[in-house]
């Protein structure tokens, strides 16, 4: 071998070398986050859920303010960047400016001139005091597109000329809710999510603590982490030995509790732990899926609905059952995946069961997901979006295609906006702009539209008289922990 192939050789085996070590780097640095240490849903597999001495409980997921809190937002944005490897979160995370929105054409998907530029803050000035629109004018704000892996995603405006201090990616949704959601969104500027959770949570606390005494407890969003760790402190400091987290959720996911609440939870205990030299047993409740009652609460709306309809052999009626979604092929291992067929199946067979029982003359009954069975998260169609499915309804000349979303509880930000825009694409008479009326959070917010003689009927959420099994539900996932335990209970 000349002195020439040998140098090419050891040039070759050290780029093959150093290729290997950056491909190991990255696998080190990027596992799935479903793999994450420690791992809360093995821990919730594998736990002893039998409590040992005081007993407090800590409802917490997310819950959305009742009025607009920018903490908030920021974490909820922030937690999707763990799906984004490394080094490309960090460029994904980046500060490139102030976000802006204008506050009449807030949700656009070309570049346009705006009228009224406004921040996270709803301030139209910047620091110095000149108006965005005239840093606009100036060449200082540029149009960023909307982008095009997230389906219906919407541009914005950016003032390039300072950093904002908080990652673009964050910003973006904080001035969204702020303008959005908030401002415009709703007709009284308030947010339903948050009381609608806290009315399950206290109807159920106050079931436990009228059989069980009076128990601590908190309800806390698990998306603020200053009053999360505020509310764990509470509770520990009052004494607690053991701790129930008890989110009011059907089915858990690794990316709102195993991820989430309890990870943040248990961290709160872990610290609390380390500056008082006392442990405290962690118990995680099932999730609400997993007690039957829980279903009884839809298939109740249901049958009111039905009822309203005409009872004819001429009548058609399509039931589109819906789950929130995922995009189940970049994330196999979601806790999801694992946990949902139980409720899931079992309350698609219920409703097909329950339709079977009225004289209609031609039914059917699917199963959609509301977000990313989208043509970017999507593309080959192998998840039924909720949208096609209306669309498939309305072709077959169905007389009512009618929608019963089974994962939420409350109205909140995905089921009046992001998911209305997805599931009414293309729908005529659907406004995004539309401010929503909906005042009144004991009853069920519905819509309904006809589209091509089909009348297509969002069914609204389980809420007032109807959330009742789901407290019961949320009662007996405290009580199977309660009831195993010779133990006294904690008193306040």
């Amino acid at each position: 071998m000349t002195r020439m192939a040998r140098r090419l050789t050891t040039v070759f085996a050290a780029l093959a070398a150093a290729g290997l070590g950056l491909y190991g780097l990255f696998l080190y640095k990027n596992p799935p986050p479903q793999l994450r240490e420690p791992n809360y849903f093995t821990y919730y597999k594998m736990q002893d859920r039998t409590p040992q001495g005081k007993v407090a409980i800590l409802v917490t997921q997310l819950l959305m303010p009742e009025d607009f809190r920018a903490a908030d937002y920021y974490n909820i944005a922030l937690k999707s960047t763990q799906y984004i490897p490394w080094p490309v979160r960090n460029f994904a995370t980046a500060d490139r400016g102030v976000v802006l929105l204008d506050r009449r054409r807030f949700y656009e998907f070309e570049k346009f001139e705006p009228t009224e530029l406004v921040d996270l803050h709803g301030g139209g000035r910047d620091v110095d005091g000149v108006s965005y629109l005239e840093k606009y004018r100036r060449g200082e704000v540029q149009w960023v597109p909307p982008d095009r892996r997230q389906h219906m995603d919407h541009g914005y405006f950016l003032l390039t000329t300072r950093k904002q201090g908080i990652p673009t990616i964050a910003a973006k949704l904080m001035t969204k809710a702020r303008v959005y959601y908030y401002d415009h969104g709703f007709v009284n500027h308030k947010l339903p999510h948050d009381a609608g959770m806290r009315a399950i949570a206290e109807a159920t606390l106050a079931q436990v603590r009228t059989r069980h005494g009076d128990v601590p407890a908190r309800v806390v969003t698990a998306d603020n982490f200053g009053m999360l760790g505020d509310a764990v402190d509470e509770l520990l400091d009052g004494g607690a030995e053991t701790l129930i987290i008890a989110p009011a959720a059907p089915v858990y996911s690794h990316h709102e509790e195993f991820n989430g609440s309890f990870r943040h939870a248990i961290d709160d205990v872990r610290r609390w732990e380390s500056r008082h030299g006392r442990k405290v047993k962690v118990i995680l409740a099932p999730q609400l899926g997993d007690f039957p009652v829980l279903r009884t609460a839809y298939l109740q709306m249901l049958k009111d609905r039905l009822d309203t309809l005409p009872q004819t052999a001429d009548t058609s009626v399509k039931l589109v059952i819906s789950v929130h979604g995922m995009p189940w092929d970049f994330v196999p291992r979601e806790a999801w995946i694992e946990l949902a067929p139980p409720y899931r199946d079992a309350m698609v067979a219920d409703a097909r069961a329950m339709l079977q029982r009225y004289p209609f003359g031609r039914r059917e009954v699917v199963l959609s997901q509301d977000h990313f069975a989208d043509p970017a998260n999507n593309p080959n169609g192998t998840y039924l979006s909720t949208n096609k499915a209306f669309w498939d309804g309305i072709n077959a000349r169905f007389d009512y295609v009618i929608n019963l979303p089974i994962e939420f509880f409350a109205e909140n930000t995905d089921t009046m906006f992001s998911h209305a825009m997805f599931n009414f694409e293309g729908f005529p008479g659907f406004d995004r702009y539309a401010p929503v009326d909906y005042r009144e959070w004991s009853v069920p917010y519905t819509r309904e539209f006809v589209v091509k003689g089909t009348r297509v009927i969002y069914n609204g959420l389980p809420v007032g008289r109807y959330n009742a099994s789901i407290v019961q539900a949320h009662v007996q996932s405290i009580e199977s922990i309660l009831t195993r335990q010779p133990t006294r209970v904690s008193q306040r």
